[in-house]
């Protein structure tokens, strides 16, 4: 079979580019190895966190891969819902920075509002008392990760042409040539997608762009009692002092020393919690990272008991109980957010490098895609 744009990989981003190439006017395949997707694109928090990013390009970049998400839920029936997202404050060091994000204006900044302690419970139910207020953005969108990809593989199936071969997996790409396990097939373009084919396919590409692995864990909740919903993502300081949104606040290096002090094994194991509600009434939460090849930590259940004790501080759950534990991995390029490369004639190797493939993925796709046809 002859193919003018293969896309290896069947998570979020090779779905981005397949939906892309079609759109192009592209004959298009997608080789995924597993029945379905069962990577990164699942295991996540369905999070399009366009509030927690940098004000310019990267934000630029979340704003233009909202509009396609938007288009594509639409079209595929899927569901998308504008939650927005909280940021609470429990010291006075992130009260500060959250005083001093708000105070930013401009016409490429994010849409913030400071919330008062008094005000909290209408935005979010069981917020523990003692926080001292809060950031609210409406810009933070929730989509149901664990769906999304097999409705929209279905709806590209089905209204774009595009053709999927699932359970085949690619044992080389290049040449003009797609060789798999169920056969060759030829194709103009190939589009590798992902961090595990892109270091399999193309392993001294990746070995040399120093790009490596992040490894999380993350938890979800039984379902919360009929009625009891959270509306948007509610986070605390360690993600405050992550998410590149406050990369440029004055007030950040104080609220990073006091976490240095006073939460020392969440710094040590890269600690971030957002508590998410999925449509089924579990709650999602995570998580934590640790970066490099085989990376793990000594003992992952202290670190499941560290997501949840943030979790405590932050919010008391009707059903705490627990019902899934998972890992997940991810490309990891320190201060580069994507790495795409063309290891070889007619071979693009694409991977998100910072974990927000949900948030950047189509925008993305629509750059490599505009290069493959230029």
């Amino acid at each position: 079979m002859t193919y003018d744009l293969a896309v290896v990989g069947g998570g979020i981003l090779g779905l981005a580019h397949a939906w892309q190439g079609a759109r192009a006017g592209l004959r298009v395949a997608v080789f995924e190895r597993n029945a379905y997707a069962d990577g990164a694109s699942v295991r996540n928090f369905g999070m399009l966190a366009i509030a927690a990013q940098q004000p310019g390009p990267e934000l630029q970049s979340a704003r233009a891969s909202l509009a396609a998400w938007q288009e594509v839920a639409e079209s595929a029936g899927i569901s998308l819902r504008q939650a927005g997202c909280l940021f609470v404050a429990r010291r006075p060091e992130e009260m500060d920075l959250l005083v001093e994000r708000a105070a930013a204006r401009g016409p490429d900044v994010q849409d913030f509002a400071l919330i008062g302690a008094e005000d909290l419970a209408c935005h979010a139910p069981g917020l523990k008392e003692g926080a001292l207020g809060a950031l609210y953005s409406p810009e933070a969108w929730k989509a149901d990760q664990r769906g999304v990809p097999a409705a929209i593989a279905a709806w590209l199936a089905r209204d774009h042409g595009v053709t999927f071969h699932f359970g085949t997996e690619v044992i080389h790409a290049g040449d003009g040539q797609v060789e798999t396990t169920d056969g060759h097939h030829a194709a103009g373009q190939i589009v590798i997608c992902g961090g595990n084919d892109f270091a399999r396919l193309c392993p001294d590409a990746w070995t040399q762009s120093g790009v490596s692995t992040c490894r999380l864990q993350m938890l979800r909740t039984a379902p919360q009692p009929e009625g009891w919903r959270l509306k948007p993502f509610v986070m605390g300081g360690l993600s405050m002092a992550r998410y590149t949104a406050f990369a440029n606040c004055d007030a950040l290096p104080a609220l990073r020393a006091v976490q240095s002090a006073q939460m020392p094994e969440a710094v040590k194991h890269n600690v971030h919690v957002i508590i998410a509600q999925e449509d089924d009434g579990s709650i999602t939460l995570g998580d934590s990272h640790h970066y490099g090849a085989g990376a793990a930590p000594d003992d992952p259940a202290k670190v499941d008991d560290l997501i949840l004790a943030e979790t405590d501080a932050l919010m008391t759950l009707p059903e705490r109980r627990i019902a899934a534990r998972w890992v997940g991995n991810y490309a990891h390029l320190s201060g580069q957010s994507l790495l795409r490369i063309s290891p070889c004639a007619g071979v693009t190797a694409v991977t998100v490098t910072n974990g927000q493939g949900m948030t950047h993925g189509f925008a993305v796709a629509a750059e490599t895609i505009a290069n493959l046809t230029a």
